[in-house]
């Protein structure tokens, strides 16, 4: 039948199916009723076997037509088979409506009773289905091979994942039914964006004061008095962003702004996903963002989470424009960026509400105290409240667990504030509770890794790779498990509120509060330094792969960086160990060697690269290969920074030990005499910098051959000095063979052919022969443009370079268009202040005044 209507008023005929034993327990509060709460909760109309009319029809036929009468298939899923259908004996009910329900090609959402659970609250006597047990144990793995299951192991919790799932399926439809051409289809969509996590309480006032209207652009600071992490000031702002991505806004863009490195890597995916062409500067690329913004930011918002500096982030923000920008902090300087939205603990009445609804007690005295205990912190309550619901505990027993549980010495006191006692015990508390009945150890495994990775996010198929490779036990490493394993154990700490999902389900998120918790545990039990070193595998296999195949997928080239530094920090409180030690220098080698494929982290890399510079000569010594080629990493990050005499220094000495260790004409040895050549070019150091690249033209040319890469790098890199110190006849030479040699190697649009072909034109207009320099100008152009895109940073190089020949051959009309253009271009990309901006400009100006508009030259 398909979903009814279009919009977010459609009303569903939602087909429940169900064993009886779900209807009848527990007493008073049954699985089934909590499912049929949820539906009509989400407005739409249930279908149940038992509201089947009489008929004449045979009991199959009538189940069917039931089914594919309706909407939505919901499958709860015990253990019990149930009845045979009368006239098809080789299946239950249950398993004829799920065939049904796949064979219509009905949305299904299936629901599957976690039996590993301590407590589900149905007796022995009707949990164990004697007679057709085998077939429903067959039914249950069928259908959670398919990967359309989530587990439940109470009611609340099951209605809350019922209702949430009826509300994604809503939004999907809404999506799908607005078509392609619609504003919503063409939304970007940038960053890993919570989802809402299990019994998120909605606090109305504060979602208003994010949409309240205001100036033209608004920048709010999501951010406590206190400072103090869980009271919802990251959920807040997600639940924001999700019904902005409702909304159709055009963009929503999530951005974790805890340092430099990953803000500087978010603002680059935003600007990706915008379609801005910034090459391999990620600085600019958050500029161009912002510029973008300014100009045109109606129906965009920009989230900044976890914001810790005000410097870091002010120049990113937009200043003018209609864009929306909310930003979460716990630190009071940042408040100096915007209009403050305070967000603090719940109120009594708040708490109350929030603990009657997820745990199903009436007992407002009790909630009180649960609250008093836990500060108000609606971290803490989520967690004690699914904890509650999940044992069928009342508040009184939970307390008296709470206060047993030893956590002397976590979450000691800092500058943000002093954390009630019971925060640390609700966590523990809780991976406690779903670590019963978790015979294989996976799920308090999977917590463990995710608390020492990043807590912006961590890509599931890293746990996946952990679970293949072993993932760390309290007392010894576990047996290898599948994504199923791994998959399953997410489900049920999501259930405890102890982690939430992105919204496309590929990340896995963890409250920092919560990992900071979890991570002192691990340090109290020594356990730690295990959990650090499974993690370092899992990233070091990672990081190998992508030595080869980072320009496939650069935003997980970058994402392996952001997780070995976190890694890295969650190391620092081990104790120490050279195993792990050695394991950290050669991810953090790993990390910087991506930075530098990338092209766009030079300042993540120097923060990088500096220490871990400094620990190779430490626990290498200074004249250890793998030492030389982190100091050469280095060199060549000062160098894409700008920081030209460090550049140079380190490349003196690393060349120098290199020929001293090595042999002059060993490939490190090579590749360390074309950098400090480049070097010494940029530096104004013409004559040094062709005698080492004449040695290295004439090294590679013997050792490899005339037309090996490398040597065509040389041969280039050579030209480019000869035409630097005014040689321009053996310049031309060198390029005319470096171009010829790419087109043939490489092909015609190749990107380094392209550079040759614009190397080549500017030599042939240093000599006068311009003619020859437009028609190669002109190749690279449309090359560029049809390869790169019009707005490309090298695009705008092209068109720059073009104008200036057209000037310089009294085409002074084609000039001022093609200057126009590339200051156009320059402007959106690089924003109004960007050097090469301020350069076509100028050129732009003197263009006008050589044509005699002087007017327009001012």
């Amino acid at each position: 039948m398909g979903l009814a209507g279009g919009g977010g008023d459609a009303r569903w005929r939602v087909f429940v199916s169900h064993t009886s034993e779900l209807r009848d327990y527990p007493a008073g509060r049954s699985y089934v009723a909590a499912v049929e709460r949820a539906v009509s909760a989400a407005g739409h109309v249930i279908v149940d076997m038992a509201d089947f009319p009489a008929a004449d029809q045979t009991p199959a036929g009538l189940c069917a037509d039931e089914v594919r009468g309706c909407d939505v298939y919901v499958g709860v899923l015990g253990t019990r088979y149930g009845s045979p259908v009368p006239d098809r004996p080789e299946v239950s009910y249950t398993e004829l409506e799920f065939d049904t329900a796949t064979e219509a090609g009905l949305p299904r959402l299936m629901f599957v009773l976690d039996t590993g659970a301590e407590n589900v609250g149905i007796p022995v006597s009707a949990l164990i289905d004697g007679e057709f047990g085998g077939r429903q144990a067959a039914f249950r793995a069928r259908v959670q091979s398919e990967r359309v299951a989530q587990p439940f192991t109470d009611p609340a919790t099951l209605g809350q994942l019922v209702e949430r799932s009826l509300r994604e399926l809503a939004e999907k439809q809404r999506r799908s039914s607005a078509g392609p051409g619609s504003d919503r289809a063409g939304a970007v969509v940038v960053g890993e964006v919570p989802q809402e996590p299990l019994g998120f309480q909605p606090r109305a006032d504060l979602l208003a004061a994010l949409d309240a209207p205001g100036p033209a652009s608004r920048v709010l600071v999501v951010r406590t008095l206190t400072g103090m992490r869980g009271v919802g000031k990251t959920h807040l702002a997600a639940a924001y962003a999700r019904s902005r991505i409702e909304a159709g806004w055009r963009l929503v863009a999530w951005v974790n702004a805890e340092d430099e490195g990953v803000l500087l890597a978010g603002m680059a995916e935003v600007a990706a996903g915008l379609g801005l062409q910034i090459g391999h500067d990620v600085a600019a690329a958050g500029r161009a963002v912002r510029h973008r913004l300014e100009a045109d930011g109606q129906g965009c918002l920009l989230v900044f989470d976890n914001a810790t500096s005000p410097d870091l982030l002010r120049r990113f923000v937009p200043a003018a424009g209609a864009a929306r920008v909310v930003i979460t902090s716990n630190q009071q300087a940042v408040a100096q960026l915007g209009a403050p939205v305070l967000v603090e603990v719940f109120s009594v009445d708040e708490a109350l509400v929030f603990l009657a609804e997820r745990s199903g007690l009436a007992d407002p005295a009790g909630a009180r105290m649960l609250a008093d205990a836990l500060g108000y912190l609606p971290l803490a309550l989520a967690q004690a409240a699914a904890v509650i619901a999940s044992q069928h505990l009342s508040y009184a027993t939970y307390l008296d667990r709470l206060r047993r549980l030893p956590v002397a010495g976590l979450l000691a006191p800092e500058a943000a504030g002093q954390y009630p006692r019971g925060t640390a015990a609700a966590v523990l508390l809780s991976l406690e509770v779903v670590r019963v009945g978790d015979d294989a150890g996976a799920c308090g495994a999977v917590m463990d890794v995710l608390a020492v990775l990043s807590a912006s996010g961590v890509p599931r198929a890293l746990l996946y790779a952990a679970g293949r490779d072993g993932l760390p036990g309290r007392g010894q490493p576990l047996d290898p498990v599948g994504p199923e394993a791994v998959d399953a154990a997410l489900a049920r700490l999501a259930g405890a509120s102890l982690l939430t999902f992105s919204l496309d389900g590929s990340a896995v998120i963890v409250h920092r509060l919560v990992r900071r918790v979890i991570k002192e545990n691990l340090a109290a039990s020594s356990t730690l330094l295990a959990t650090c070193d499974t993690a370092a595998t899992v990233l070091d296999g990672v990081a190998t792969s992508l030595s080869e195949t980072w320009h496939r997928d650069r935003a997980e080239a970058r994402d392996v960086v952001e997780q070995v530094m976190a890694l890295y920090e969650s190391a620092a409180a081990c104790p120490a160990d050279s195993t792990l030690e050695g394991r950290m220098i050669r991810l953090r080698w790993w990390a910087v060697s991506l930075l530098g494929h990338l092209g766009d982290g030079a300042a993540q890399a120097i923060v990088i690269g500096e220490q871990l510079l400094a620990d190779q000569e430490r626990v290498l010594g200074a004249d250890h290969p793998d030492t030389l080629t982190s100091r050469n990493n280095l060199a060549n990050a000062y160098h894409d920074a700008g920081r030209a005499a460090e550049a140079i220094t380190l490349h003196e000495q690393t060349l120098a030990a290199r020929e001293r260790i090595l042999r002059a004409d060993h490939p490190d040895t090579l590749q360390s005499r074309n950098n400090l050549a480049i070097a010494y070019r940029h530096a104004g150091r013409a004559a040094e910098a062709i005698t080492l690249h004449e040695q290295t033209l004439a090294a590679r040319e013997r050792i490899l051959r005339a037309d090996h890469p490398d040597t065509l790098f040389s041969r280039n890199n050579l030209g480019a000095a000869y035409q630097a110190a005014g040689r321009s006849a053996e310049a031309i030479t060198l390029h005319e063979q470096a171009l010829a040699a790419r087109q043939r190697i490489l092909g015609a649009d190749h990107p380094d052919t392209l550079v040759s072909r614009n190397n080549l034109a500017i030599a042939y207009e240093d000599v006068g022969r311009s003619a020859e320099a437009i028609t190669l100008h002109e190749q690279a152009l449309a090359a560029r443009e049809r390869v790169l895109g019009a707005d490309h940073p090298d695009t705008l190089v092209s068109r720059n370079n073009l104008a200036l020949a057209y000037q310089d051959a009294g085409r002074a009309a084609e000039a001022i268009t093609l200057h126009e253009q590339a200051l156009a271009g320059r402007e959106r990309v690089l924003g109004a202040d960007h050097p090469d901006t301020v350069t076509s400009r100028d050129n732009l100006a003197l263009a006008y005044r050589a044509a005699g508009r002087m007017d327009e030259g001012k």
